[in-house]
């Protein structure tokens, strides 16, 4: 059983576990969308306590339609799989319910070159866990897959990237692409605003590899930046024309710590 349901682990620490009280968070967070709902191929958001994080997120995804089945590809925080590691399980749990997966999507993404099947990493990692109450709540019939992407050559990202969206569209209904990422780390809030901007300017240029260019060249430590390249790149091979950034703050800004950050951004590709 444990190889097909991933039980919820950060329930209780990354969010309430108590049902009615993170429905109504969640519920309080997507009040506030971060600009017209429009139908979108992919959104980025951030992964971090909800205290923190939780309103950007929920900005964001309020921001875009969440059809029956989202793609998450998050942060590698964990250990185990290959750089582009497709969950095995079958079931996602959260303190709302199970979110299912789509097994015909999943079956198509299994077979894409660079793509390895394991749970490894999935089994204490926090990025894809604290995006899902949010779609169970804007979506109640959601599915998902989930990729947990680790550090590779670009060409690696560009070539899966392609396959994935091949087989987005070879399945039935609209798949939203969501990459999981927070920004700069542990760096005083100007810095990091400073820093994330430099990032954010080449997300908002459509630009993946240079994005990710710039997070090397200047130290920026986005850890989700080759999940969110992955994003663009499935997302341009579907289609997609365009980047909206949304929101960007700090933890700073919650805290009131400004000498030690997490930054926080969102934004939309349509």
């Amino acid at each position: 059983m444990d190889e097909i349901l991933r039980r919820q682990h950060v329930a209780g620490h990354f969010y309430t576990a108590v049902p009615a009280k993170l429905r109504a968070e969640i519920e309080r967070y997507l009040s506030e969308p971060a600009a017209t709902k429009a139908k979108a191929y992919g959104v980025m958001v951030p992964h971090a306590g909800y205290m923190y994080s939780g309103a950007v997120c929920g900005h964001a995804l309020a921001s875009v339609e969440v059809p029956d089945t989202a793609l998450i590809l998050h942060t590698k925080h964990q250990l185990g799989g290959g750089p582009f590691a497709l969950a095995a399980f079958r079931e996602w749990e959260t303190p709302l319910g199970k979110v299912p997966v789509n097994e015909k999507l999943h079956a198509a993404i299994a077979s894409i070159e660079g793509v390895d099947v394991s749970n490894m990493p999935h089994f204490n990692e926090h990025a894809a866990e604290v995006v899902l109450p949010f779609l169970q709540v804007i979506n109640p019939n959601v599915k998902a897959c989930i990729i947990s992407v680790s550090h590779g050559p670009y060409e690696a990202v560009r070539s899966v990237g392609a396959g994935i969206a091949k087989a987005i569209l070879g399945t039935d209904g609209d798949v939203l692409v969501i990459a999981s990422s927070d920004m700069n780390h542990y760096e005083d809030h100007a810095t990091t605003m400073a820093k994330d901007q430099l990032a954010l300017d080449k997300l908002a240029a459509y630009d993946g590899e240079g994005m990710l260019e710039v997070c090397i060249a200047r130290d920026i430590s986005m850890c989700g930046v080759h999940a969110t390249s992955l994003m663009l790149e499935t997302c341009k091979s579907l289609g997609a024309s365009k980047v909206e950034l949304l929101e960007h703050t700090t933890s700073g800004q919650v805290s009131g710590d400004m000498h030690q950050v997490v930054g926080y951004a969102s934004a939309r590709v349509l």
